[in-house]
């Protein structure tokens, strides 16, 4: 069957469309993989993330409380809490190991960016500089939990991806993936409020756009029972009340600081309600991420 669909967008070239094959929004024609590839260079790194190592120092305390959150949150759903493996595809510089290292739990991170794996590596970290294709897949064993962040919106095969950590996960074993909420309906707010710019499509970096209801379905054809679903602050807020970072870029730094410090008082002092909160956002729908948490079931042949 062919990637037919209806088009919902049009960006450089590319159409979005609602593919019937594969049950999500995706970009076709696809980028070729030398084209996808490539936006891990370090070229890309230095062009346009900069500021990724200041930006990165800056957030340690957020990144910290939000992963340290998110192992409790997996925690819930392991069957024992000793000897617990746990790898993170696409770590970034890693600090959701550094969650589950401080939690007990022994890590292991791919990441294909040389700049950020190094800075992880340097924290102690045990990550493999690569992409986590076959090769590294049929290498590496299988986990208690597999974590992966913002990585499956730009993978050509979303599919293949899944299966290979369904196979690399233990049996009754956890995924928690995270990926960004896009064309849910604050967006579109937000959207027409800047001459119907979908700044969010960016063909060849995110090739793929879920929401709560199609990731789901994509998850439970390939091997997973979702257990719960959650999600993030909805930024679009923030271009709603008039701070509108879309249309002036400077104001995305201080929207997000603000964003911080909303997370820092709920985490501080009523971490529960902080996660009700997003919880009734994900039932709606809304929120920046679609983020669920997984349990691998059976075999892919059952």
């Amino acid at each position: 069957m062919d990637h037919t669909g209806k088009v919902v967008s049009h960006k450089d070239g590319h159409d979005i469309i609602a593919c019937e094959k594969c049950g999500f929004y995706h970009v076709y024609p696809f980028p070729s993989q030398e084209q996808t590839e490539n936006l891990y260079s370090e070229e890309y790194y230095q062009k346009n993330r900069k500021d990724y190592i200041k930006n990165l120092e800056e957030d340690k305390e957020w990144w910290q409380n939000l992963y340290s959150e998110r192992i409790q949150q997996i925690s819930t759903y392991l069957n024992n809490d000793e000897d617990i493996n746990v790898l993170d595809i696409g770590t970034g510089a890693g600090y959701f190991l550094t969650a589950a290292k401080e939690a007990g739990w022994e890590e292991l991170g791919i990441e294909p960016s040389t700049m950020a794996s190094y800075y992880g590596k340097e924290n102690g970290l045990n990550i493999i500089p690569n992409f986590f294709d076959e090769n590294i897949s049929n290498k590496i064993g299988k986990f208690d939990v597999i974590h992966m962040n913002h990585v499956l919106e730009h993978m050509l095969n979303p599919t293949k991806i899944l299966r290979m950590i369904h196979n690399n996960l233990e049996n009754e074993g956890v995924f928690c993936l995270a990926v960004p909420n896009d064309f849910n309906e604050l967006q579109q707010i937000a959207c027409t409020l800047n001459e119907n710019k979908e700044w969010w499509i960016t063909p060849f970096e995110h090739i793929n756009y879920f929401s709560f209801d199609s990731l789901k379905k994509l998850l439970e054809s390939n091997g997973f029972k979702v257990l719960e679903e959650t999600t993030s602050f909805p930024m679009e807020l923030f271009v709603l009340m008039g701070e509108n970072y879309i249309k002036e870029s400077t104001l995305g730094r201080q929207c997000h600081k603000k964003r911080k410090k909303l997370e820092k008082n709920l985490f501080t002092n009523n971490p529960n309600l902080k996660q009700k909160l997003y919880k009734s956002l994900a039932k709606e729908g809304l929120g920046r991420d679609v983020i669920l948490i997984a349990r691998k079931r059976g075999s892919l042949d059952d």
